[in-house]
């Protein structure tokens, strides 16, 4: 066991255990279900009839998964350009206001994570180090808008939110799916500001015929270099309700690194207790990171 956690240790100083963490970060941050029924095609077009932006993104919101509390496990494999690693993570979310991760390889704790509205907090244990801050930092480091809404969105399969005026909606059909494709608000704001003309949506949704459930979620940058692709697969009931939920989730992150992650859930329990242990200890050096 000393072998390993001296090979483990070493594992994450080469990777560099702020990397790792804020891929998972951007994990909890930016196909088809085994249910999924089959549409009839004529001339190997899709006979799917079209839906306005309204209908759909009512549809979208009736059948998100819904819930107060959630506990799970999950294992994740990345690979961040050329450099590949895997975690365990027993995750608690508690909805709109708290995200604990305890991560974790064959069994030893390498890091905690504890995420509200308004900070971020982790424990580097390998290290003896702990990081305290706001969203500010990770949202540079990524260049990307992060929230807490995008982070738990992106863990259970929901939309990140929508205009609610249908202009700024458009509706379609591709791949025998639906697809709903907007901007979202930060980037509009930004681009008004500046006169520009957009070129293109910055967010566009796929969604399952039968069930209205997610199946991918994209996000676009003016920039053609930078591009994030979520895809939800895998779509079952959960045991404790009828509710579907993605026991699959895959992420391709395109930035100034290449980043592939896959999750799989292999437990899910809803509105269990939860407690949120995350203590300091005293021996831990603070680390602070400045902008070069």
């Amino acid at each position: 066991m000393n072998n390993f956690r001296t090979t483990y240790i070493s594992q994450i100083k080469d990777s560099s255990f702020l990397s790792v963490f804020v891929v998972l970060l951007f994990v909890l941050i930016f196909s088809s279900c085994k249910n999924q029924q089959q549409i009839a095609l004529n001339n190997g077009k899709c006979l799917l009839e079209l839906k306005s932006s309204r209908m759909l993104t009512k549809n979208l919101k009736e059948n998100e998964f819904k819930f107060d509390r959630l506990n799970a496990k999950l294992n994740v494999e990345s690979t961040i350009d050329s450099s590949s690693n895997s975690f365990t993570v027993t995750m608690r979310l508690k909805k709109d206001s708290i995200l604990w991760l305890s991560i974790s390889k064959l069994g030893i704790e390498g890091a905690r994570v504890l995420i509200t509205k308004d900070t971020v907090k982790f424990l580097n244990r390998l290290k003896n180090q702990y990081f305290k801050g706001d969203y500010a930092y990770i949202s540079k480091l990524l260049n990307t808008e992060l929230d807490f809404e995008m982070l738990q969105s992106l863990l259970v399969g929901n939309s990140v939110e929508f205009y609610d005026e249908d202009e700024k909606i458009k509706s379609g059909v591709d791949n025998c799916q639906y697809t709903l494709g907007t901007i979202r608000k930060y980037k509009l704001r930004k681009v008004m500001e500046k006169g520009k003309e957009l070129k293109e949506p910055a967010q566009s949704i796929y969604m399952l015929p039968d069930n209205y459930k997610i199946s991918r979620i994209l996000f676009y940058e003016f920039n053609p270099d930078r591009s994030f692709d979520a895809q939800f697969t895998d779509y079952t009931n959960t045991v404790d309700t009828t509710q579907q939920f993605p026991q699959k989730i895959k992420y391709t992150i395109i930035a100034k690194k290449s980043v592939l992650i896959d999750i799989n859930y292999t437990k899910i329990a809803l509105n269990e207790e939860q407690s949120f242990p995350f203590k300091i200890p005293d021996n831990y050096e603070q680390v602070v990171y400045k902008e070069k």
